[in-house]
């Protein structure tokens, strides 16, 4: 009888951590630049990874909410630096949220910001892109950490890709930097160059970094994987 008592308590038990777990809806925000924001190439609001994931998570019946009302072709990283410092405001449902507040309830952050400061310094020939990586880096340290004492759940930043070989160097340079920035804050570097970097099936030339349709769609892929393996591996439930 005892055994059958402690069979039914472990069922019992099982099954509410299942409830309790399927339950469990992911709020997701994506923060930054162009690609971020999901631009096209023809310098137009398309379908960008954020979109992608979006979706898969709304498919798999566990999106709370998603936002990407701070991202924007034009920012640079002091701009979302100073859009944490303004706590600037937007608009869900007719009601204000704060950036700081979307950022402290987001449960995945996806970060992609930089690559319109670096291409521009590169398409000027600028002698001292080095020095401006330097710098960049220094705002990356600002805004990862603000965002850091606002969210310890999961955040993802992207690197930086070279759409030709004509830059290894730099963009070497830049992503060692990047790593460094993001793993001291306890953030998940995503290396995406690999898949672009110098594949023009993702552009439509050689001197626009915007990625196509397929590019958007690539980036998605490798981004879901590593939101996979994390909510697997630590709220106890599968995404398919």
């Amino acid at each position: 009888m005892k055994k059958v008592i402690f069979i039914l308590i472990l069922f019992l038990s099982c099954y509410l951590i299942h409830i309790k777990t399927a339950d469990n809806k992911i709020y997701y925000l994506s923060l930054g630049d162009a690609i971020s924001k999901g631009n096209t190439p023809y310098n137009k609001i398309g379908y960008g990874y954020s979109d992608y994931l979006k979706d898969y998570l709304k498919k798999q019946k566990k999106l709370e909410g998603y936002n990407k009302d701070f991202t924007d072709k034009d920012y640079r990283i002091i701009d979302l630096i100073n859009l944490l410092n303004e706590n600037k405001e937007t608009k869900i449902n007719d009601k204000k949220i704060t950036i700081n507040q979307l950022i402290s309830q987001a449960d995945i952050i996806t970060i992609s910001i930089g690559m319109n400061e670096l291409y521009s310094k590169i398409m000027l020939n600028n002698d001292n892109v080095y020095s401006y990586i330097n710098e960049m880096t220094e705002d990356l340290k600002v805004l990862f950490s603000k965002i850091n004492k606002l969210n310890h759940r999961k955040v993802l930043v992207l690197n930086y890709y070279d759409i030709t070989n004509e830059n290894q160097d730099i963009f070497a340079y830049a992503n060692i930097k990047l790593k460094k920035v993001t793993e001291l804050n306890g953030f998940e570097y995503i290396d995406i160059a690999e898949k672009l970097s110098n594949n023009p099936k993702y552009f439509i030339n050689n001197t626009n970094f915007i990625p196509n349709n397929e590019g958007y769609y690539q980036i998605y892929k490798i981004i879901v994987e590593k939101v996979k393996n994390y909510w697997y591996n630590n709220k106890r439930f599968v995404l398919l």
